[in-house]
């Protein structure tokens, strides 16, 4: 088991060292926040590693060695015989298959929902006779996505602008600025329609490095109120005009988590 752990920090550090400038404070700065939540890197080679990256971006003078085995370093971090034993250990290649293998059951499993959603189609029409013989008081739509791309913008105003294409005044939407804030940077990659905490539940500890770093956020509050349903919820879109949502719409989301909209 101690052999294991210790093969999964040499891993880490490999992986963040081949994917990350450190000369970056903001970088390193993300990544020792995540490393005292998931505590990780708790070997002394790991402390090193940690002391090293610090240092590099606080431009501390180091001794250019390897952290793992003391070799001149060209990155100042872990040297390439290192590196290259890391990457290419069928201890790396094993975790490379599992998570293809993760791949591969979650295409299957959405190939075994569509038959469930066949088999139950007649069940769906019976439902929906029901529902449009009921007085509708509160109409459910399919879930709403952008169908335009996404333009970036520099400031409120231009978000706001943004926000109206999506949610236009003539159909009854208020939209009303709320703050500037800040996201992760994660949730702005997500396809259009992902529930937000449902990717942040399933994240391995190494996506987690890249997808929690923030950004900064335009916040906006949309209401749409109607004689028998309202749509109310917030809105926040980054730099390069990409859109979360959260709130009540009517479409059968989650009203507790942000899905990516635009």
């Amino acid at each position: 088991m101690a052999d294991d752990k210790l093969k999964q920090e040499f891993l880490y550090m490999a992986s963040l060292t081949s994917k990350y400038d450190f000369h970056r404070m903001e970088v390193v700065e993300g990544i020792l926040r995540l490393e005292n939540e998931r505590r990780i890197l708790d070997s002394v080679f790991g402390r090193r590693f940690k002391t090293r990256i610090f240092d590099i971006a606080a431009g501390v003078a180091t001794d250019e060695k390897c952290v793992l085995c003391g070799m001149p370093a060209d990155n100042h971090v872990i040297c390439n015989h290192c590196m290259e034993t890391i990457l290419g250990s069928d201890y790396a290649k094993n975790k490379i298959k599992i998570k293809e293998k993760k791949v591969d059951v979650k295409e299957y499993l959405k190939y075994a929902a569509a038959v469930c959603l066949i088999l139950i189609l007649f069940i769906q029409i019976w439902l929906l006779y029901l529902l449009h013989t009921i007085p509708d008081r509160n109409p459910t739509v399919e879930p709403k996505v952008s169908s335009t791309e996404p333009s970036a913008v520099s400031d409120k105003d231009s978000a706001l602008i943004e926000l109206k294409k999506e949610f236009p005044e003539e159909e009854g939407y208020e939209i009303t600025f709320a703050r500037e804030d800040y996201d992760n940077v994660g949730r702005f990659l997500l396809e259009n329609g992902a529930c937000c905490a449902e990717v942040e539940e399933n994240l391995s500890d190494e996506e987690r490095y890249d997808y929690f770093f923030t950004e900064p956020v335009y916040v906006f509050y949309i209401s749409n109120i109607e004689q028998y349903s309202a749509r109310i919820g917030i809105a926040e879109i980054n730099q390069s005009g990409s859109i979360l949502l959260l709130g009540k719409f009517n479409d059968g989301r989650r009203i507790d988590s942000f899905y990516k909209y635009r």
